[in-house]
């Protein structure tokens, strides 16, 4: 139970912060997810937390590292093949060297392979941090590919040169072949297993994709459980489980990339699953490093203030040798790929790429989860300064996180966006609202076309209006225009000739009834409680009546009501040809409505007006009360063919286009509504089929 509730509070926190987010958005959100973390550190279940790193590297990193890898092509690879070792392998070894001389130097008591596990724990970067610290900042491309390049393998660097280093430690000693051949076999032998696996469970796959009729049901599951697979595998062959995922990652981009077009639904319906799984798990890993934090704060609140700033300046320094280690390589670098990344030598923004470059060094969980890795004991005795290392790496993760925040805010431009939420919801807005007009030109019978209107509608999402008031203001207009159209038209020479006096005016007062509520449809509080009272006060008098009138059972009710039918047997047939009169005439009012609400919202949009909700809120509102008066009182929802949902999205589709080609809308907005286009679609016709199968199922159950 202890984790299934910690995976609780985990979700939670992952959706406050989405919530608080939008309230102070000028934080970074990784900022405000160790803030979560650091709230959640006081729960009993996070109390003295301890990260456990094999089940944080198993269930966290590796899927990760496997969606990294995913995003990443054997062409690029093989392109970039040189600059992806020097980053990842030789910039971080390089690093290391230079942190473990620097604390061997500075902390004379430590010894070198103590040293250099440090170094080891702090080399991994991580891209995601940056992402999320930059979100509001436009990165120069080359260093952002650069990062994302470096956090590839550098994670897997890290851990074989720790795994050196503690080999040391637990050894004594080791040459330097020795530790060269590990090296080789780890890193190596991760690289084969993972290519290996990947192959066979891509050929899995790919077999059950052509072979069966719902293959998403199949398909997605093993995509899910991969990289947990292929991590523990690598493992237990005692090679790295992260370069081991990274490479079958690599492998399933290679899958995707020769599908193409095949297998459409399941390429789609996997890639949001890993989407969303990727994003709460990016989450997850700052929120632990908030929950971390006190943990950490405790055991140095135990060493004294003179030992803790001690502590503090190592990794001060630590940070400002990792930073210029960065900064003078890409500096310095000849590699002719380089200056594809950071200019050419003599270009001035190499410089400034290469200080961008240096301070992105932000070093997130992975080093944290290395850390709390190091062993409790080693040789047979207590691990030496072991809780001072995990200081001084929670301290360096700390800092680089701030002075990046700091920083690249500084230094880099804003990120400009083509377009802005808003111009976004008009464009949407007019959008549907022409598909909306487009249908109902075409669909002859009311109660198909409402329904179509009505999905179509729902695209815009709930009451978006940033003013309510004027949104109520417009609504109340247009309903007390359209009140007066009809009765207008019950005026008109055409009503008068066919229907008499008595049905125009019984017609009038009930038209006159309804729209003299003065419904508040935006004040769900006022609208709720109107209607609790009118319900009590129907209630109550009806049940005056009945005890007035002696009518307690429901025989007593019938036979009254019987009598009452005999002695009034002539009104009941007026009353009846009343009605029938009355039906007919609400019909074409209904098609009367139908045709002025439609000119409305045709006038409005060839004058380029999206504010058009007041219009269906209105259409909606006569529609209910037209029903009301038929005694249609279904709750059934009207079937629309799944031809008319094609045409109307094809409508949409042609709005866009239009827009876009006369430059009245960006290019990345057209792609954000084609997709939303495009899942609406999906999602409407698959609704349409589980209705029918829903249906089909009620019609063969009841024969």
């Amino acid at each position: 139970m202890n984790t299934l509730y910690t995976i609780f509070l985990l979700i939670i926190g992952v959706i406050g912060t989405n919530i608080i987010k939008q309230f102070i958005p000028k934080i970074p959100d990784a900022f405000i997810l160790i803030i979560v973390g650091v709230c959640l550190s006081f729960t009993n279940i996070f109390h003295d937390f301890e990260l456990e790193p094999e089940f944080f590297m198993l269930v966290v990193i590796a899927p990760l590292m496997f969606l990294d890898g995913q995003q990443q092509s054997f062409s690029k690879i093989r392109q970039r093949f040189s600059i992806i070792f020097i980053l990842s392998v030789v910039l971080a070894i390089v690093s290391a060297a230079a942190v473990g001389l620097l604390a061997n130097w500075f902390e004379s008591k430590w010894t070198l392979p103590l040293a250099i596990a440090l170094a080891a724990i702090v080399v991994p970067t991580d891209a995601v941090a940056v992402k999320s610290l930059t979100a509001t900042t436009k990165m120069p491309e080359g260093v952002n590919e650069a990062l994302e390049l470096e956090s590839l393998f550098n994670d897997a660097t890290g851990l074989v040169m720790l795994d050196l280093a503690l080999s040391v430690l637990q050894s004594g000693s080791i040459s330097f072949f020795s530790g060269l051949s590990k090296f080789l076999f780890v890193s190596i032998g991760g690289v084969i297993v993972g290519i290996l696996t990947g192959f066979f469970i891509v050929w899995l796959r790919t077999n059950i994709s052509f072979r069966t009729t719902k293959p998403e049901t199949t398909i997605i599951p093993i995509s899910l459980l991969t990289p947990f697979v292929v991590y523990m595998l690598a493992e237990y062959c005692h090679t790295s489980g992260i370069l081991a995922v990274v490479a079958t990652g690599i492998v399933h981009n290679w899958e995707s990339s020769k599908l193409k077009l095949t297998s459409t639904n399941v390429q789609l319906t996997q890639n949001t699953v890993w989407e969303t799984i990727a994003n709460v798990l990016n989450s997850v890993v700052f929120i632990i490093l908030g929950i971390s934090l006190p943990t950490v704060w405790h055991v140095m609140s135990s060493y004294g203030t003179m030992m803790t700033l001690q502590l503090i300046g190592l990794a001060i320094l630590i940070y400002i040798t990792t930073s210029l280690v960065r900064f003078v390589w890409a500096r310095q670098e000849d590699n002719p790929t380089f200056e594809t990344l950071f200019e050419e030598h003599n270009a001035p923004q190499h410089s400034f790429n290469a200080r961008i470059f240096a301070i992105s060094g932000v070093h997130g969980t992975v080093t944290l989860a290395m850390a709390f890795s190091l062993p409790k004991t080693i040789a047979g005795h207590t691990f030496p300064y072991r809780e001072e290392l995990i200081i001084v790496a929670t301290t360096v993760i700390i800092i680089s996180m701030i002075i990046s925040a700091i920083a690249l805010p500084v230094l880099l431009p804003k990120k400009i966006a083509s377009y802005t939420l808003a111009q976004l919801n008009e464009t949407r807005d007019a959008m549907v609202d022409y598909a909306t007009i487009q249908m109902r030109r075409i669909i002859p019978q009311h109660d198909e076309r409402e329904q179509l209107t009505s999905q179509l509608q729902s695209q815009k999402g709930f009451y978006q209006s940033s003013d309510r008031q004027a949104l109520e203001d417009s609504y109340q207009t247009v309903r007390n225009e359209t009140q007066q159209f009809i009765l207008d038209y019950l005026h008109s020479q055409t009503i008068t000739e066919q229907y008499d006096d008595n049905v125009i005016a019984a017609y009038e007062k009930i038209i006159n009834r309804f729209t003299s509520k003065q419904i508040q449809l935006l004040n769900t509080k006022n609208r709720i409680l109107k209607q609790i009272y009118r319900r009590i006060k129907y209630t109550v008098n009806h049940f005056k009546w009945h005890i007035v009138n002696g009518q307690y059972t429901k025989k007593q009710k019938l036979s009254s009501r019987q009598k009452w039918l005999q002695d009034h047997q002539d009104k009941k047939q007026d009353w009846l040809d009343i009605r029938n009169r009355l039906l007919d005439l609400n019909t074409q009012v209904i098609n009367q409505v139908d045709k002025y609400l439609d000119s409305l919202l045709d006038s409005r949009i060839k004058k380029h007006l999206t504010s058009n909700q007041d219009i269906n809120m209105v259409r909606k509102e006569f529609d209910h009360y037209f029903s009301l008066i038929r005694r249609d009182y279904s709750t059934s929802t009207v079937k629309v063919d799944n031809t008319l949902f094609i045409r109307a999205f094809q409508e949409e589709y042609n709005y866009v286009q239009q827009q876009l080609d006369q430059n009245m809308i960006p290019n990345a907005m057209a792609t954000v509504l084609y997709t939303e286009i495009n899942q609406a679609q999906s999602l409407q016709l698959q609704q349409n089929e589980t209705l029918d199968s829903l249906v089909t199922d009620k019609k063969t159950h009841v024969n």
